[in-house]
């Protein structure tokens, strides 16, 4: 085999003892074979370490890289800009520990890169599968550069865990925890790298019952991709973002009644609540401001929590 794969595909794994044969063969069964799959071991307490140990001995392709210390949300960030470090391909491929490749995913999609070279970042529609790897519903995507973009602002158009990208000096930003898929795609808009996605599903993404009810980072994660937002917006304006100002703790503990944020993020913060419909959220933020800016007027924020349905969608839009 050609010491320099032409694909380097990069997994994180964190306890995923029960999917990860199937994650890790839907890989190593590929058709096609000429990759190098880096997989950061993050510090599991299940049997994820002594699984990968063994694949590691069985197949010279996999590239086992283990951590200590597991960092969260924050960690995952660095292990993706850690497998790019240490990427020798021509593309990048994503997978999750806990998802299932499709045979021909990898010669498809290169196959597409291969024969459209201004074309910088390709995914597909995926399957959605239950627990059990029993079909869920079909996770359709929009094909072609200009949609994928026209859709970015609104909804996430590319899905990450079956993303393949050309080799090049982009990273994610470690401090856009839960949405740094969300903000490197708007970093590849600013920077006008053409997107494309194809239509026939090449993964089956498990969607899992406890990341359905994980309400309490629901909120938290939705003002994360406004931030991401916010950034967009703001480099497309003036250049420049101001990424390098921003602590994501400030958003980590918005709804932490003793954390005292700045009143800038607390209206970001309401603003956010009233956009999503939270109303718990908005209150708890309320409070908030009340409590730490008592001088600070808070009447048309209120006013929302009277609102449900269309108007509320309308009061938002006229508010903002």
């Amino acid at each position: 085999m050609n010491t320099t794969p032409l694909i380097s595909v990069i997994m994180s794994v964190y306890n995923a003892e029960k999917y990860l044969h199937q994650a890790i063969d839907s890989i190593l069964q590929q058709s096609f074979p000429d990759f190098e799959f880096i997989i950061i071991e993050d510090g599991s307490t299940d049997r994820s370490a002594e699984i990968l140990e063994m694949y590691a001995k069985q197949d010279q392709r996999l590239k086992l890289i283990r951590k200590s210390k597991n960092k969260g949300a924050k960690g995952f960030i660095e292990n993706l800009n850690l497998g790019l470090d240490q990427a020798k391909g021509k593309y990048i491929a994503r997978m999750d520990a806990d998802d299932i490749s499709d045979p021909d995913r990898f010669q498809q999609q290169m196959d597409f890169l291969e024969k459209h070279p201004s074309v910088f970042i390709v995914g597909a529609a995926m399957n959605g599968i239950d627990e059990n790897g029993d079909f869920i519903k079909f996770l359709q995507v929009h094909t072609d550069d200009h949609s994928i973009k026209k859709n970015m602002l609104r909804n996430i158009a590319l899905f990450h865990p079956v993303i393949m990208f050309r080799n090049s000096d982009i990273r994610y930003r470690d401090k856009m925890i839960s949405c740094e898929d969300y903000d490197l795609y708007l970093r590849m808009m600013l920077e006008n790298k053409k997107m494309a996605n194809l239509s026939t599903p090449l993964l089956k993404y498990r969607i899992l019952q406890n990341s359905l009810s994980r309400k309490d980072k629901t909120f938290i994660r939705w003002m994360m991709v406004e931030k991401a937002r916010f950034f967009y917006a703001e480099k497309r304006k003036t250049g420049s973002d101001s990424y390098h100002d921003f602590n994501p703790d400030d958003i980590q503990n918005i709804l932490t009644p003793e954390y005292k944020n700045r009143i800038e993020d607390l209206v970001f913060a309401a603003k956010t609540a009233i956009k999503f419909e939270q109303k718990e959220e908005l209150s708890t933020i309320l409070d908030k401001i009340r409590q730490h800016y008592p001088e600070k007027n808070t009447t048309k924020y209120q006013i929302a929590l009277q609102l449900s349905g269309i108007v509320l969608k309308l009061y938002s839009k006229i508010l903002f």
